[in-house]
């Protein structure tokens, strides 16, 4: 049977029109409730202006307004508020994406998207707004669009629509078929995954070859848990060496990586999701691991700045440079650990939705704390302060970002 594919809210129909078929019996009124049904899909899935668009979906029946009494939007509903100047509609851009925002007013109206205006819009005219161009503007899954001018709902229509191809071609189903729906894979993240492993590993052998000695002490478990620490290290009395920026660099890469692999697994870490561009093609998920790991690596120069600054200020000398070589250290350990086990375990594990938290989050919450009492004890043994004033310290630079931390990555 051959039939013109449309969009997805004529299913039911065209579950009818295909029983119709099968029954292999055409009786005048049978074949009379076919054509009327072809005609329906025909004239219901193409939309806006001059019939160029498949419809996806109508926001028409999704007005809210403000209730000032309940100070929250409620439905629209045409007894109680068609006199309303102002209504609005949820509008999902995130899921909605590759399509195109329809708007149509019958007389003057003027636009706003999330409170703000838009435009003006002349009445009797279709608007065509792209929904990816929407979604790079605002960065949000949802918009709120708002049309103010004339009351109520009458002569106001917002749909979703999907442009149609230049040529349409007839799709041609033997009976006793089915179709094989297999969406297109998103090679563009999973050509970054690989890509970036091999570019993490190629600088990390890099930093083995050229600073063979700093790498081994700074790769090693046993001197991570050495308290009596030799200040005369020049990776310790020289925290903006070349050496040292280097391992910071790697570091801040490795930061870049697992955020990433973490936005990708849909995971809001930090409520940062406006951070990221989720562009389209892999030059727009470089340009976004870029921005991560500058960002990263002028976190970490500003930790330095801020432990020399309370050093001074709690009379602590030299701790600045030993506490900064230590979170170095331990961070590679624990960062470069945790960067591969989470490639190994990708290629078992399919979902990693409910997984985030407890294999990437927990863990690293357990090795701050655990970094915190190794501090503690590195730094006690270092120098003669009390302890009040150690613990004061520890407070101010490890504790409290960490529960901050906390609080926005749970």
């Amino acid at each position: 049977m051959i039939f013109l594919t449309h969009s997805t809210s004529n299913y039911s129909s065209l579950g009818i029109f295909s029983s119709l078929v099968k029954s292999r019996v055409f009786y005048p009124k049978r074949c009379f409730f076919l054509f009327f049904i072809l005609f329906s899909l025909t004239a219901q899935a193409e939309v806006g202006p001059n019939k160029q668009y498949f419809l996806v979906k109508d926001l028409t029946q999704d007005w809210l307004v403000y209730d000032q009494r309940e100070k929250e939007y409620v439905p629209y509903v045409t007894e109680q508020h068609n006199t309303q100047l102002s209504i609005n509609t949820i509008v999902d851009i995130e899921s909605n994406r590759h399509y195109e925002l329809l708007i149509y007013v019958e007389k003057n109206n003027y636009l706003f998207l999330n409170s703000s205006l838009k435009q003006n819009l002349k009445g009797g005219q279709w608007y065509v707004m792209s929904i990816d161009s929407l979604y790079k503007v605002y960065r949000r899954p949802q918009l709120m669009l708002t049309l103010y001018g004339t009351p109520g709902q009458v002569g106001k229509t917002i749909l979703i629509g999907h442009k149609k191809a230049a040529i349409e071609k007839l799709i041609t189903i033997e009976e006793e078929s089915f179709l094989n729906l297999l969406p297109k894979e998103d090679a563009r993240i999973s050509n970054f995954f690989i890509l970036g492993m091999l570019f993490l590993l190629s600088f990390a052998a890099f930093l083995f070859n050229g600073y063979p000695r700093a790498f081994e002490r700074l790769y090693s478990l046993p001197d991570l848990f050495q308290v009596d620490v030799r200040d005369e290290s020049f990776l310790i009395n020289k925290p903006f060496s070349r050496v040292n920026l280097l391992f910071v660099v790697l570091l801040c890469f490795e930061l870049g990586y697992l955020y990433i692999f973490t936005q990708d697994k849909q995971y809001n870490l930090f409520s940062s999701k406006e951070l990221i561009l989720s562009g389209q093609s892999l030059f727009d998920t470089w340009v976004d691991y870029v921005k991560v790991v500058f960002l990263c690596l002028g976190l970490m120069l500003a930790k330095y700045v801020g432990l020399y600054i309370l050093g001074t200020l709690y009379n602590l000398e030299g701790v600045a440079n030993i506490h900064f070589f230590k979170i170095l250290q331990s961070s590679l350990l624990f960062y470069s650990s945790l960067l591969l086990l989470a490639a190994l375990t990708s290629f078992y594990i399919v979902d990693w939705t409910v997984l985030v938290r407890s294999m990437l989050l927990i863990p690293g919450v357990i090795f701050y704390v655990l970094r915190i009492i190794l501090i503690f004890f590195t730094i006690s043994r270092s120098t003669t302060v009390k302890s009040l004033y150690l613990i004061s310290y520890l407070c101010i630079v490890e504790l409290i970002p960490l529960i901050i931390g906390v609080r926005y990555a749970l």
